[in-house]
């Protein structure tokens, strides 16, 4: 059962380094340039794809909803994707050992939930997949043309291709 949230945590880290090695090729104040999109910037909305996978690894550790690192950050996108990559690597490492089924009991808006730890890998990884949608469509909007694929099935392909080392 663990696999399949393992292959999520590993298509998100694929995905999210195809996309930065791309914004790691731009100027950083591309990357500060304000565009139409749920966040202003791309560097805004890196960022809040990296609070979002720190407060919940925060969350799934028993922590509660912690990322003062990510709300204090104040270095460039360089650093900052720096950063993310390794929350991301931290986020695999859960997913290899925990208990999926694990219930997460949280509040949020004064309601108490409680969800399995599988729900929130899940979670996390729809919601970068989403933000990364909104990157691709902000660098069009720049006149960037040369994007990597980065849907889950281009990387379910390159895996069955052997392109893709598992770990």
């Amino acid at each position: 059962m663990n696999q399949r949230y393992i292959d999520y945590a590993q298509y998100n880290i694929w995905a999210n380094d195809r996309i930065t090695n791309t914004l790691l090729q731009l100027e950083e104040q591309l990357l500060n340039k304000e565009l139409p999109g749920s966040f202003p910037t791309i560097r805004k909305t890196l960022w809040h794809i990296w609070l979002a996978e720190t407060a919940w690894l925060s969350r799934l550790n028993g922590k509660g909803w912690e990322a003062t690192k990510v709300r204090e950050f104040s270095g460039t996108v360089k650093e900052l994707i720096s950063q993310w990559k390794e929350t991301s690597e931290q986020f695999k490492e859960f997913t290899l050992d925990a208990d999926l089924e694990t219930l997460v009991h949280f509040e949020q808006k004064d309601e108490t939930f409680a969800i399995p730890a599988r729900e929130i890998i899940q979670t996390v990884c729809n919601h970068g997949t989403y933000h990364r949608g909104q990157i691709v469509s902000m660098l069009r909007q720049l006149g960037i043309t040369h994007i990597p694929q980065t849907d889950y099935i281009e990387w379910v392909r390159e895996k069955e291709r052997g392109n893709i080392i598992s770990g």
